[in-house]
């Protein structure tokens, strides 16, 4: 079973939530954890422990939480242009903030705290267990920085796209590959 971690501000309906449901139906939860960070670690550990996860997929934010999860529970994780140091580019969202679904939210000083508990260095990670896309035309999130911290993981690296990684569905069957058993 793998499980599917969504950025911030957005939600598990989210296009790409949409996209990997369609595809791999009822081999995959999509996550609909707390945007407090130390929540939803919790949250998407009794998913992991209760649901036999065997693989991660994760975007934005939520790479940052599977990057975590992935070195605790030794999992298999794909990583969509993550976000490596989201306790210092959140920062300018402190304040009141809305989900993709329209529901609003406080993002606070705390948070960022709250996420640095959950910081994974480069030394300590398990570079076979990532498979890093990333696409240079991320406005979010500058690419290189997640280039050089997972810098020995499995890669695709594209020129332009977005942070959404254009066409994501077009690397399915690679990330399955990737991640077998489902």
């Amino acid at each position: 079973m793998l499980l599917y971690i969504h950025g911030f501000r957005t939600t598990k309906n989210s296009h790409k939530a949409k996209l990997l449901q369609a595809h791999y139906q009822e081999h995959i939860i999509i996550s609909d954890h707390s945007v407090i960070p130390s929540q939803a670690i919790e949250d998407l550990e009794k998913i992991i422990e209760n649901k036999k996860i065997t693989g991660i997929i994760a975007s934005s934010l939520g790479g940052f939480y599977a990057t975590y999860l992935s070195e605790k529970y030794k999992l298999k994780t794909v990583l969509i242009n993550p976000s490596v140091k989201p306790y210092e580019t959140t920062d300018k969202y402190l304040g009141e903030n809305t989900k993709d679904n329209g529901e609003k939210f406080i993002w606070e000083k705390e948070h960022l705290t709250m996420l640095e508990k959950f910081k994974v260095n480069q030394s300590d990670l398990t570079p076979s267990n990532f498979f890093l896309f990333l696409q240079t035309g991320d406005e979010v999130l500058d690419y290189n920085i997640a280039l050089e911290h997972y810098h020995n993981s499995k890669l695709i690296l594209e020129e332009d796209g977005n942070h959404r990684f254009s066409e994501f569905e077009r690397f399915f069957d690679d990330v399955s590959l990737f991640l077998e058993p489902i």
